[in-house]
């Protein structure tokens, strides 16, 4: 039988930064250990680690566990989940069906539990592919080779064998010992195949990819020689993954933004130029999916600042905050801002505009009097409004409804501040300022000329100072909201999987966002696509500190939850045909204990 033959053969991140790096030594007895854990990361890495050049650009290991493919496709609107179905069938077809391969009648009997595509470094000529793709999408399609490991290599014989057996070899000679195929199929992309040992075979659209992939497995640098790769895949505690993740960010980066149309300018990269790496998992929930990840940075690079202080602040917002962005120290957020580091370099708004904006204003520096008293744990908030009281049936007046507090390290700092800020406002704007109590804590409220901007700071608990901008804002949050932030069921179902004591949280809750209609400070949904507010209830992200390389991020969206999926369409393939009365049991519904992923 053909294929038998062959089988035997130092900043604290508030949203997004990268953490650790591991040196190998060895020597000696050091040296037999270093190759005993070389194995052991092996077995931890995704499938086919071994043949996976070490400067992957990225690499996705994806289940191939159909069940939990259908209860990813039950969550959504019944127009987003046509857009997913859609989305997989794309891929489907690009990958197989195109190549007359079908996955549940050729693949998934004898396949592992996962199959891995790795995106390598442009190192060829222009790729054969038809430009049909995005520019960037095409860069990382024609340079894709997918690892598929072999568990039972008699059904694979049995399934794939003869189509295997009936292609013709590519060169007169094999490379290397490894015979190359190409499969035949209707694609005018050709696929190339070749079975490495009796446990794992490739895939690549290019030829010259698939060489490199044997290079690999025969001796070459590998991820499996990326020890602080293995090291953060250990890290995650996700054992029923939907898939698992590689990202080397500055490379892929740089190669996305040069394949761009039009490219993408370089102070926007300064964000991803870090040498820094990116692993994590993502898996199913009872009301959406989750995404676990652990960053690191490089030898080398700058380090974080070590701590997780943001632990009480969600319990300051109202239950109703609509976005809520929280951290354990305002200086070090507004240094990486300044720095045009993480996110901060792809916003439309810059730091240094934003302090030159707050000293026209008010003449005072942000620099030397507002941050040397900020050191503190902080938050800042976008509520919902309260109804307005209009008259005459006339249409009420936005109403930003924002909040910032700050656990101060200097009160009388703090203090000095706020007095100044009394006067410009009073003086250069003509403000009314009134000082007013909100259940026993002293409020200084400024009200606008003609009562069409009212805000208002004071202080909570002693120590933490607030500032409100919006009619009725001020009483939400002083003297302690009626339901805090933490009791929001969409804010615990988002962030708590996320360790405590953390370094922050990012919370939107899309679902309320929607019924908003006065707040000035919203920014505009997207209002169809698999990302929009009609599919999505919520998205938590949390940042946790592990070390002065390291930090972990749970990322979890809660989404609405559509009809039983039926079967995806297919040309042909047997997903196409009607499921049968014995199919799995409709996903249990999200308040059930049942609901946990399987």
């Amino acid at each position: 039988m053909v294929l038998q033959s062959k089988l035997l053969q130092k900043k604290p991140p508030l949203l997004l930064t990268l953490g650790a790096a591991l040196l190998f030594i060895g020597g000696g007895a050091l040296t037999f250990w270093a190759t005993s854990r070389r194995g052991q990361l092996a077995k931890t890495l995704p499938a086919g680690a071994n043949a996976i050049p070490a400067n992957a650009l990225a690499v996705v290991a994806l289940s191939s566990d159909e069940a939990q493919w259908r209860r990813l496709r039950q969550f959504g609107t019944e127009t987003t989940q046509a857009q997913f179905d859609q989305l997989l069938v794309q891929w489907r077809d690009r990958l197989l069906a195109e190549q007359d391969l079908n996955f549940a009648r050729d693949i998934q009997p004898w396949v592992g539990p996962e199959i891995t595509l790795a995106v390598l470094p442009v190192e060829t000529g222009p790729s054969d592919l038809p430009p049909s793709l995005p520019a960037p999408e095409l860069a990382l399609a024609s340079n894709l080779v997918v690892v598929i490991p072999i568990a039972d290599a008699n059904r694979a014989q049995a399934d794939l064998g003869d189509r295997l057996g009936k292609a013709e070899a590519v060169e007169d000679a094999p490379y290397r010992g490894v015979t190359l195929q190409q499969i035949d199929g209707e694609a005018d992309t050709p696929l190339y195949a070749a079975v490495l040992d009796a446990e794992t075979a490739v895939l690549s659209p290019q030829l010259t990819l698939l060489k490199r992939a044997i290079d690999t497995y025969k001796g070459g640098e590998s991820l499996v020689n990326r020890p602080e790769v293995g090291k953060a895949f250990e890290q995650v505690t996700e054992t029923q993954p939907l898939a698992r993740f590689y990202v080397d960010v500055p490379a892929l980066a740089q190669t996305v933004a040069a394949a761009a149309d039009p490219p993408i300018a370089p102070d926007r990269l300064r964000a991803f130029q870090t040498p820094r790496g990116l692993v994590g998992a993502i898996a199913l929930q009872s009301r959406g999916v989750a995404l676990e990840g652990i960053s690191w940075l490089e030898p080398g690079s700058q380090t974080f600042a070590t701590g997780n202080n943001a632990d009480q602040m969600p319990q300051r917002l109202p239950t109703g905050a609509l976005i809520a962005v929280s951290g354990g120290d305002f200086q070090q957020f507004w240094e990486d801002f300044e720095a045009g580091e993480q996110l901060s370099a792809l916003l439309p708004v810059q730091a240094n505009d934003l302090a030159l904006g707050l000293q026209t204003a008010t003449g005072l520096s942000l620099q030397e009097n507002l941050l040397p008293w900020m050191a503190g744990e902080f938050a800042l908030g976008v509520l919902n409004p309260p109804p307005a009281a209009g008259e005459d049936n006339a249409p009420p007046l936005p109403n930003p409804a924002l909040v910032l507090m700050v656990k101060t390290n200097d009160r009388e700092a703090a203090t000095a501040t706020f007095e100044q800020l009394d006067a410009v406002m009073e003086s250069r704007y003509r403000f009314a300022i009134e000082t007013t109590e909100l259940g026993g804590v002293p409020v200084t409220r400024w009200t606008s000329p003609f009562d069409s901007l009212v805000m208002a700071h004071g202080w909570l608990d002693g120590d933490i100072a607030f500032f409100t901008l919006g009619q009725g804002i001020a009483e939400q949050v002083a003297p302690a909201p009626n339901r805090s932030l933490g009791e929001n069921a969409l804010f615990q179902t988002t962030t708590g999987n996320a360790p405590r004591p953390n370094n922050g949280h990012f919370f939107i809750n899309l679902e309320a966002l929607t019924g908003v209609e006065n707040n000035l400070l919203l920014p505009p949904l997207p209002q169809d696509g698999l990302l929009s507010s009609e599919a999505i209830e919520a998205i938590g992200v949390t940042a946790t500190v592990l070390s002065d390389r390291q930090v972990r991020y749970d990322i979890t969206a809660a989404l609405k939850r559509g009809d039983r999926p039926g079967p995806l369409p297919g040309a042909g393939s047997e997903d196409s045909e009607p499921a049968p009365e014995a199919s799995p049991e409709p996903a249990p519904e999200a308040d059930s204990p049942e609901a946990a992923p399987e």
